[in-house]
């Protein structure tokens, strides 16, 4: 019956969804004018993607694949969705595809609650009804709207971390009756990698999160742990060494905000990579050589967590030093937008600039958080089970799995986006629809009941308000009043980069010399669409011809280029012309200026040099 009666909200949950993304993509299409571009981080890796494409056409199988091993600064997962995509049977532009990856993530987040919140609260009808109101949380938002039409990463963070609270409740939940099966294993890896795999950072500190919670959860055991290491592995240098790398790394955010040293330099970033990869590997070695022992003394679930899915995202992490570099790149970045995460999640939006929020309709949020630490409280209050029972509860592991990632994140950037807590949202929504669920199945007390189920309605209608409030997504101004278009509203912010690509034959394979990506650039107005000239031009070739960015380690020669072109802020440019004319020299070749366009607006100049051919310039 209770199935039945969770029909209507599987069903409103549908539509909504439904509606929404139809209306969202219109809104895309049709009132969006810039989008054939994506932001800077997304022009790159689309360009990456464009630029295996070609290697794919042309044959050159290993070239075209090698950069989804090598990616430094963004996980391979998102790119390898965009590259499939381009080989899909219709006539959207590639940009609609590679944003469209966006809106998909988001929809899957509803059947993820409504599956996840269904096997939690071992109720069909209160995982419709939890998972309804749990999405309209995510939609109703000051950012969400925005990030599920582009190709960024906050909702696949968004679908991955939700899926990995839940595959912590499994861990948990098998832990405690005395045996982990092998379907929970799997989840742990496809949910804790499929999240590092969104952003690295993310990933490695909820890596850190979890182990937290492993110590609170055993403290006795992992003082067995502690012992068992010192005694037999890190003895002598081994142990100077493990404390002088683990001060090292927690060393960094303290440096940063106490110090003016500047850690951003590759040698530094160099040393922490190699000292941190020599502890890896040996420790790694250990482990699995005194495999045995080391099971009995660990805890089962850290064995599980380090098998399947710390174990080998740091294996990836350290198959390229620059994703150890990249990843203390961006330790480094200070916003001063915002001044906390927690703030902006409880800020009413337009009350501070400095806590901009991101709720359309605060007080939903407010008061379903208020009400799950009710009950979080009263769970720890009740003397039925025990303080180390309750700690080791699976859904309280998980609710404090999610709170510790957001708080060390807190702790360790100063790059305090408001988009960083997006993929925060959908598994709050979970834990607390959840916690307020639980105090009404664990009181006995008839008052306490009445409370709790009074508690929870008005907890839900005021999170559904969302829907009808001021910007709710069933009245008239939410789709007059959200900022869809990620790229703005400004055609003319973009058009030096359509001019430029329209001066390029789409058949023809270049050589691209953008000097708008060199420091020397970076005072010209250019700077800001470098990444948008890049794609620009491969769009307009990728099918036929190329044009690829030139590299002194990725290009020995140029003899399978037509042409090479050089754009900068002015023709001529002595610093355009001396790197051109030195990589020339590095390769001998030769070639001879056909063509120069200032494109309309002044901020960029292209110059296109025909390559004589060995055979033409004897």
């Amino acid at each position: 019956m209770k199935r039945i009666a969770g029909i209507p909200f599987l069903i409103f949950g549908i539509v909504l969804v439904y509606y929404y993304s139809i209306r969202a993509w219109q809104m895309f299409l049709n009132v969006c004018p810039n989008h054939d571009f994506l932001s800077w981080d997304e022009n790159i890796r689309l360009a990456t993607v464009l630029d295996q494409y070609v290697d794919f056409r042309d044959g050159s199988w290993w070239k075209g694949i090698f950069p989804f091993f090598e990616s430094p600064t963004w996980p391979p997962l998102r790119s390898v969705f965009t590259f499939i995509s381009l080989y899909f049977p219709t006539d959207w532009p590639v940009t609609y595809r590679d944003s469209f990856n966006g809106l998909v993530f988001l929809i899957l987040v509803y059947p993820t609650l409504f599956y996840i919140l269904s096997k939690v609260t071992k109720s069909w009808f209160c995982g419709s009804v939890f998972a309804f109101f749990s999405f309209v949380l995510t939609i109703q938002t000051q950012e969400v709207p925005a990030y599920s039409l582009t190709s960024m990463l906050e909702t696949q963070s968004m679908f991955f971390l939700l899926w990995s609270a839940y595959a912590l409740f499994r861990l948990y939940e098998d832990d405690n009756r005395g045996e982990i099966q092998s379907g929970t294993k799997y989840l742990i890896a496809f949910s804790l990698f499929g999240f590092y795999f969104t952003k690295y950072p993310y990933g490695i500190l909820f890596f850190m999160a979890c182990f937290a919670y492993e110590l609170l959860r055993n403290p006795s055991k992992y003082k067995d742990v502690v012992i068992y290491l010192y005694k037999d592995y890190a003895k002598g240098f081994r142990l100077v060494y493990l404390i002088f790398v683990i001060l090292m790394i927690f060393s960094l955010p303290i440096l940063r905000v106490v110090s003016d040293i500047n850690l951003n330099q590759r040698p530094f970033k160099m040393f922490m990579y190699y000292i941190s990869l020599v502890l890896f590997v040996d420790l790694s070695i250990y482990l699995f050589r005194n495999r045995d022992k080391a099971v009995a003394v660990f805890p089962r679930t850290t064995v599980v967590l380090w098998s399947y899915a710390i174990f080998p995202a740091f294996l990836w992490l350290f198959c390229n030093p620059d994703r150890v570099s990249a990843l203390i790149d961006a330790q480094m970045i200070v916003n001063h937008y915002t001044r906390s995460f927690f703030l902006t999640l409880w800020t009413e939006p337009g009350i501070d600039p400095k806590v901009p929020g991101i709720f359309d309709f605060v007080w939903g949020f407010r008061v379903l958080f208020l009400v799950s630490s009710v009950s979080i409280l009263y769970f720890f209050a009740n003397r039925s089970k025990n303080l180390k029972d309750k700690i080791k509860d699976p859904l309280f592991g998980a609710t404090l799995a999610i709170f510790l990632e957001l708080f060390i994140l807190e702790l360790t950037t100063g790059n305090k986006q408001p988009r960083h807590v997006l993929q925060f949202i959908p598994a709050i929504g979970f834990f607390t629809t959840a916690w307020s669920l639980r105090f009404v199945q664990s009181t006995d007390s008839k008052p306490y009941l009445v409370v709790g189920y009074f508690s929870l309605t008005l907890v839900l209608g005021i999170v559904g308000w969302n829907l009808f409030y001021n910007q709710g997504l069933l009245s008239d101004r939410f789709f007059q009043t959200k900022p869809f278009c990620y790229r703005g509203m400004n055609v003319s912010d973009f058009q030096p980069a359509r001019e430029i690509a329209d001066q390029l034959e789409f058949s023809k394979k270049y050589i691209l010399i953008n000097v708008f990506h060199d420091r020397e650039k970076y005072e010209t107005k250019g700077r800001v669409l470098a990444s948008d000239f890049d794609l620009a031009m491969k769009l307009k070739t990728f099918e036929k011809g190329a044009v690829r960015n030139d590299h002194p380690r990725k290009w020995k020669d140029w003899s399978k280029f037509d042409s090479i072109l050089l754009l900068s802020d002015t023709c001529p440019d002595n610093f355009a012309e001396g790197k051109f004319e030195s990589r020339s020299k590095l390769l001998n070749a030769e070639s001879t200026l056909i063509k120069t366009y200032r494109e309309s607006s002044g901020i960029a100049c292209l110059q296109e040099f025909r390559i004589l051919k060995q055979e033409v310039t004897k």
